[in-house]
């Protein structure tokens, strides 16, 4: 299940003057556009600026990722009644039909019909289904019908399905995988059969080996309630280009503590820090460091993510955005204790979880903390938190 342009179509649900206009919804970069932007070449991740001179009428507006959720979730419960098996996302979801046939019969597109037509009655919100034998095979099959189409995939009909496809649309392949295949004259899903699965592996390693099985419509990663990542990230541009070094720390504070407490929510820890920075000339710099051990903790990856800032930060020119990201993740389940543990470290795991009980309760923005109390005279807050100029609402 897709949810069709689904941030801007809640906010065309939201004001009912926005319905049949051109719609984008995003600071800095489009994040979703309707489909009535669409038609001027508007697409997710276009400047705003771009966005603007293409489509003069566009109406922007900035979004908010709580309202989003809440429509998001009226949607889930709806769909949790078709299906007990169910990996959600914030506006798409992966539903296990396996074994249901006693309760909606043998055919899937009756009561994926019907769940569509509730969704619209009920909520607004038109979604786009896709039903296959694995979940690439469904993904595939919805994007085939978008916006608001219902596509089924017989077993027997997989093979033929993907045969003619372009490369690019097989989930895994993207620009750079696309490049390489096109070197080798491999244009279609069909043709990516012709090779063998030991030049999979030497021309793309571990990913090759998916590859290799998806492009004959294997796929077997199973739907699961709770998906961990490989990887938490949060970025932003500021609102405007800066030099200020207390505003550039009080932001990588701030997205570092947003990164943190996503990762204790999925009770993981990160050991691998990424600061990314670019220039106002676009230019950008990357760092990274592994910690001694996984972590969890915003006072325990702040002080490297600072130190990673004054090695990248070396030209002197303003920045326009700063971004954060933790990998290699772990488990909370299973990780090794510390036999080594101070007292330092439980007063601050005592500290977070009293901090993530308050917001919880009253809003991220109930308490704010160390360097990104910085913020406070420069930037808008809301509820929920500062309001970033993010490329992706999600985050």
């Amino acid at each position: 299940m897709d949810a069709d342009a689904f941030f801007a179509s809640v906010e065309q649900i939201r004001n009912p003057r926005l319905q049949g206009h051109p719609v984008a919804v995003g600071n800095g970069c489009i994040a979703s556009c309707s489909y009535e932007a669409r038609r001027f070449g508007l697409r997710a991740g276009m400047s705003l600026a771009e966005a603007r001179w293409r489509c003069p009428c566009l109406k922007v507006l900035d979004g908010e990722y709580a309202v989003y959720r809440s429509f998001a979730e009226r949607m889930w419960e709806l769909a949790g009644m078709l299906s007990p098996c169910m990996e959600t996302f914030l506006d798409d979801a992966y539903l296990d039909l396996t074994g249901t046939q006693r309760i909606h019969g043998e055919d899937p597109t009756v009561p994926v019909s019907d769940l569509k037509r509730r969704i619209r009655e009920e909520i607004g919100l038109c979604v786009t289904c896709g039903i296959g034998p694995s979940r690439m095979v469904a993904r595939m099959a919805s994007a085939d019908v978008k916006p608001n189409g219902l596509f089924r995939v017989l077993p027997e009909q997989v093979d033929l399905f993907l045969r003619d496809k372009p490369v690019r649309a097989l989930p895994g392949v993207g620009g750079a995988i696309e490049e390489v295949l096109s070197k080798f004259h491999v244009r279609t899903i069909g043709q990516m059969r012709s090779i063998p699965l030991e030049g999979w592996t030497r021309l793309f390693g571990k990913k090759g080996v998916v590859l290799y099985e998806r492009c004959r419509g294997k796929d077997t990663r199973i739907i699961a309630e709770k998906e961990i990542p490989q990887s938490i990230s949060r970025e932003s541009a500021f609102h405007e280009q800066t030099s200020d070094s207390v505003e550039v720390e009080a932001m990588i504070h701030y997205l570092a503590e947003r990164a943190v407490k996503t990762l204790r929510e999925l009770g993981v820890r990160g050991r691998t820090l990424c600061l990314t920075i670019r220039y106002c000339d676009f230019k950008g710099e990357e760092g990274r460091e592994t910690l001694p051990r996984p972590s969890c903790l915003e006072m325990e990856m702040v002080p490297v993510l600072l130190s990673l800032l004054r090695k990248l930060w070396r030209r002197r020119v303003a920045l326009r955005q700063v971004g954060v990201v933790v990998s290699n993740l772990v488990q909370d389940e299973g990780l090794q204790m510390d036999l080594f543990e101070t007292e330092k470290q439980r007063r601050a795991q005592a500290l977070v979880a009293a901090v993530d009980q308050v917001r919880d309760r009253y809003g991220f923005s109930s308490v704010v903390t160390g360097k990104s109390i910085a913020l406070l005279n420069t930037m808008e807050r809301t509820h929920h938190g500062y309001v970033l100029r993010t490329p992706s609402l999600t985050k």
